[in-house]
């Protein structure tokens, strides 16, 4: 009899859940200033949060391959998704057969049905044993335009049916939104004729590789990657710090013909000089002090594939030269080898530093420079992508929610706080502003007044002067009398060179070393968690400058 009173307990409270979430779902929808991917990442993230139906995916149709793709998921992992783990023949497996009948299919145990394909559940607290999968299409007039699939785990007290009931609901109210975002899309005017009917090859690109945003200034710069993606010609880069450099490299080999090739990626700035020429062009056995065995160097290990070189404005000039002639003769020489290697790679590069203020101080090389900047690609800061960041904002809301294990959601308002600063670290700020947020949210909602906070300790942190050039003030880490690297301003880029505290555009800001530094650097390296590179964000170093700084303090920097 208890057992009874127990089921109907829980029917009675999924019941009650399933009309709370429906209700607000409902008002989500109905959120005018919401961008239509936030409220389907948002519906996802309820429906793992609120009813338990985990790893909820949104598969739409690319019909040049005849798969269905995840547009839009929660719980997912991104790598993953980018390689096609997830990714569905159209006539193949449950997700398949919903898409081709228009029918709602499911199985309770996906270990168990020949039907299903593996591969696409994930473990729910660590197993795959004894998990459902649901898959229900998403019709609008008659038409099926995508699959909403989610995991669940089996209970006897939990009937499927339920769960049915609620996702067809979940489905009626996402089709309207996927046509919404179609017949935005096809409003885009500056590449009309190149759109396709699953709502733009450029968004498309985009979620694919995990790029988040559809501003016109973001797929401007995605159409040029686009434009010569199968070339061979080299591409460079540029943008602010934080704007994702590295993501559009990846974005451009994976969409290339050597996307099943290696993607060898190096950070010039991130390794000492003395390093540096062996990790790209490798050495023989023996062929210096340490040397126990050959090594493939970056280039040789991008042989077929895609080099991405981060930083290369910070790379010295006697490697610039050597990278030229490996340009030159498609050839690479290890250190202690008499054979050169014959390697043929497609060159990605990228800098935040104004090369041809490097040029005229002899910082770089001029017939380097025009053998890397065939294909200059432009990176839009956030502040010029406002309509990006609700969708950026929830994406990282969603992550480290799922991340610390937090059912945390935003209140009113805190969109419009965000999109009303200006973002001088760009991306890569507003992540770590969102999971502070997330980290010190005492209960399931973050507020309006706890972002402004925290948006006044980030303002707090850059400092604007006269002429507008707007500064990383590292006053708290370090002491007044250090000179500061500048930074872009949030509203115009402007330089300065007028006033010897300040940094003359290009050049980085170096630091005599100081005893005292020893207890700023151990501060830092306790809020990164021994983290040096992260450590060097917080002082406004480069990486270098931060391991330099380590080695000459030795043991006074000994981690807590």
């Amino acid at each position: 009899m208890q057992l009874v009173e127990d089921a109907m307990k829980e029917i009675t409270g999924t019941r009650e859940i399933n009309s709370a979430l429906l209700l607000e779902v409902s008002r989500l929808m109905s959120k005018s200033t919401a961008s239509s991917g936030y409220k389907l990442m948002s519906l996802l993230s309820l429906l793992s949060r609120w009813s338990s139906l985990h790893y909820g995916r949104i598969m739409l149709p690319n019909y040049s391959l005849r798969v269905l793709e995840v547009a839009y998921s929660y719980g997912l992992p991104e790598e993953q998704i980018a390689l096609g783990k997830y990714t569905v023949p159209f006539d193949q497996g449950l997700t398949g057969f919903a898409w081709r009948t228009g029918q709602v299919s499911l199985v309770t145990d996906v270990l168990d049905e020949s039907i299903f394909i593996q591969r696409i559940a994930e473990p729910i607290e660590g197993s795959l044993s004894r998990i459902g999968f649901i898959c229900v299409p998403i019709n609008v007039d008659g038409l099926v335009v995508g699959v909403l699939s989610v995991q669940r785990r089996a209970n006897p007290r939990r009937s499927y049916s339920e769960d049915v009931d609620l996702l067809r609901i979940i489905s009626s109210m996402t089709g309207p939104v996927l046509v919404n975002m179609r017949q935005r899309v096809q409003q885009v005017s500056f590449l009309p004729s190149q759109l396709d009917h699953d709502g733009g090859r450029y968004i498309r690109m985009c979620e694919s590789n995990n790029i988040i945003g559809s501003s016109h200034a973001l797929l401007s710069a995605v159409k040029e990657i686009d434009q010569v993606k199968n070339s061979e010609a080299p591409i460079m880069l540029l943008g602010e710090s934080g704007t994702g450099k590295e993501m559009f490299a990846r974005m451009a080999h994976r969409e290339s013909q050597r996307r099943d090739k290696p993607f060898i990626c190096i950070n010039c700035a991130s390794i000492p000089e003395a390093l540096l020429e062996s990790e790209l062009f490798g050495h023989e056995k023996g062929s210096f002090t340490g040397a126990y065995r050959r090594q493939k160097g970056k280039i040789e290990q991008a042989h077929e594939g895609t080099l991405f070189l981060d930083e290369i404005g910070d790379m010295p000039l006697d490697l610039q030269a050597k990278l030229l002639r490996v340009l030159q003769d498609k050839q690479v020489q290890p250190i202690g080898s008499d054979q050169p290697q014959h390697v043929n790679f497609r060159l990605i590069t990228a800098t935040h530093v104004n090369l041809a203020v490097a040029l005229q101080e002899g910082r770089f090389r001029l017939d380097l420079y025009y053998r890397i900047n065939v294909i200059p690609v432009y990176l839009p800061p956030l502040r010029k992508r406002q309509e990006d960041i609700t969708r950026l904002a929830q994406h990282y809301l969603n992550h480290y929610a799922q991340l610390y294990d937090r059912s945390v959601s935003f209140t009113q308002g805190i969109h419009e706080e965000l999109q009303s600063y200006g973002w001088p670290g760009n991306i890569r700020q507003l992540q770590n502003v969102v999971e502070r947020a997330v980290l010190k949210a005492s209960g399931q909602l973050i507020n309006v007044e706890q972002i402004k906070h925290i948006l006044d300790t980030e303002r707090s942190m850059y400092q604007t002067d006269q002429l507008g050039v707007t500064k990383l003030d590292i006053a708290p880490f370090l002491e007044p009398t250090t000179s500061a690297r500048e930074y872009d301003s949030p509203q115009e880029v402007k330089f300065s060179g007028t006033s010897s505290n300040r940094v003359s555009r290009g050049k980085r800001s170096y630091m005599r070393v100081c005893e005292h530094e020893s207890e700023n650097i151990r501060d830092a390296m306790s809020k990164s968690s021994g983290n040096q590179a992260q450590a060097a964000r917080i002082l406004g170093m480069t990486a270098r400058q931060f391991r330099y700084r380590l080695a000459k303090l030795g043991s006074e920097v000994s981690q807590p």
